[in-house]
C-alpha cells in the first residue's frame, strides 16, 4: 500500500466516527501556548411552513470558533490547563471573547478539575451521539429542546454552563464528567455573588472504545431556563456501535418537572455507511413525545446527509432536514450550533437543504 491510499483511508476512517475534530493546535510557544479553530460555512435552502412566510436561501455561519490553550508542568507536580475560545461570525462579522468553553485548570493523578465557563457533561454526551453537529440536522432541534410559543423553548437543555466547576477522571474506557455551576444562568449584577438559586448539577459515565460507546448522564436546573420557576431533572442514556463500515447509535432522554412544557420523552436512532475511505451516507431520526397535559404537542425530525473528507483538515457535505410537527408544536426545522435557525408555526413541517464545508487547524 502507498502512502496516499494509507493516507485516505486513515482519512475516512476518522471521518467515519465523527465529524472534524479540532486539531491538536499549532504550537506558538510549545505546549504553553496553542492556536487551533474551525470554520465551518454552509448555504442553506430553507421552507419554514409558516403563513406569510416564503422559502429563501441564506448564508450560515456554524459554530466557527478560534481558540487558544495550553498548558504548565508545575514543578510541585500537578500540571496547569487553560483555554479561551471563543465564537466568531464570519457571515456577519462579530463574536464575543471566552463565549465557548474556556477555563483555568489542573490535571494530576487525581484526575481533572476545570473551572470556568464550559459544555455541561449532559450536552457532550448527546455530542458524542449526534451525527449532524451544527448543520440543518443538528439534533438539539429536538433533543433538549421543547414545544412553546414560537421560538421560545428550543434547544433551552443543551447548555454551556457558567460559573462552572467541572471535574473529570479516565479510567481506561471509562469517562467520568461531574460539573455543578454556582449561577447558570448569572443572575448577579457585575462584580456580585453568583445565585445559587439559579444552580446547576451535571454528571455523566461513558464507556468509549473504537468500536462502542455507552453512556449515561443527569442533570438537574434548579429553576427552569424558560419561566424560572420550576426544577427541571434531565436524564440522558445513548449508545452507539461500528462494525468495518457501518455505525449505528441510539438515544433515550426523560425530563420531569412540576413545569408541564418539560415534562417529556424523546428518541433517537442515527447510522452511517461509509463507502469509500472518504466518503459517508447518515441518517438521524428523532421524536419528541407529547409534553404532560397537552395533547398533539409532539414532534419529529429525519436527517440525511452526504459527506466527503477531502483531506485530513477538510470536509464538504450535503444534508436535508425537515421536522414534522403535531397540531400544537413548534419545533424548529433547525437548531443549536447552526448559524441560521429555522422557526415555523404550530403544526409546521419546516424543512432545508444544505450545502457546507468544514476546515479545521
Amino acid at each position: 500500500m502507498n502512502r496516499s491510499k494509507y493516507l485516505v483511508g486513515t482519512v475516512g476512517s476518522a471521518i467515519f466516527l465523527s465529524l472534524p475534530a479540532i486539531s491538536q493546535g499549532i504550537e506558538l510557544a510549545g505546549e504553553k501556548l496553542e492556536l487551533y479553530g474551525k470554520a465551518h460555512m454552509s448555504l442553506d435552502f430553507s421552507d419554514p411552513d409558516a403563513s406569510g412566510e416564503e422559502s429563501q436561501a441564506s448564508v450560515s455561519n456554524n459554530s466557527t470558533r478560534i481558540g487558544f490553550k495550553g498548558k504548565h508542568d508545575i514543578d510541585t507536580g500537578p500540571t496547569l490547563l487553560w483555554q479561551y475560545e471563543q465564537g466568531v461570525d464570519i457571515a456577519d462579522g462579530g463574536g464575543e471573547f471566552a463565549s465557548r468553553n474556556s477555563f483555568l485548570g489542573l490535571k494530576g493523578t487525581l484526575g481533572e478539575v476545570r473551572v470556568g465557563h464550559h459544555d455541561t457533561p449532559s450536552k457532550k454526551l448527546g455530542s458524542r451521539w449526534g451525527m449532524f453537529s451544527d448543520t440543518v440536522g443538528d439534533r438539539r432541534a429536538i433533543l433538549g429542546a421543547y414545544s412553546g410559543a414560537r421560538g421560545e423553548y428550543g434547544n433551552v437543555l443543551n447548555d454551556r454552563a457558567d460559573n462552572a466547576l467541572l471535574y473529570i477522571n479516565q479510567f481506561d474506557a471509562l469517562e467520568l464528567q461531574a460539573m455543578y455551576s454556582a449561577s447558570n444562568p448569572t443572575e448577579s449584577t457585575s462584580g456580585g455573588l453568583d445565585d445559587n438559586d439559579f444552580d446547576l448539577a451535571s454528571a455523566s459515565l461513558t464507556y468509549n472504545t473504537e468500536q462502542l460507546m455507552i453512556g449515561a448522564a443527569a442533570e438537574r436546573w434548579s429553576l427552569d431556563p424558560v419561566n424560572g420557576a420550576e426544577e427541571v431533572d434531565n436524564l440522558r442514556l445513548a449508545a452507539s456501535y461500528t462494525m468495518n463500515s457501518f455505525k449505528a447509535g441510539a438515544i433515550y432522554e426523560s425530563t420531569d418537572s412540576d413545569d408541564s412544557v418539560f415534562e417529556r420523552d424523546a428518541y433517537g436512532l442515527n447510522a452511517a455507511y461509509r463507502f469509500t475511505e472518504a466518503t459517508d451516507l447518515r441518517l438521524q431520526y428523532m421524536v419528541a413525545d407529547d409534553n404532560e397535559d397537552q395533547s398533539a404537542s409532539g414532534a419529529s425530525q429525519l436527517a440525511v446527509g452526504l459527506h466527503n473528507q477531502l483531506d485530513k483538515a477538510t470536509q464538504i457535505y450535503a444534508a436535508f432536514s425537515t421536522t414534522d410537527n403535531d397540531a400544537n408544536a413548534v419545533y424548529q426545522g433547525i437548531d443549536g450550533g447552526h448559524g441560521d435557525e429555522l422557526e415555523t408555526e404550530p403544526g409546521g413541517s419546516p424543512s432545508s437543504f444544505s450545502v457546507g464545508a468544514v476546515y479545521t487547524f
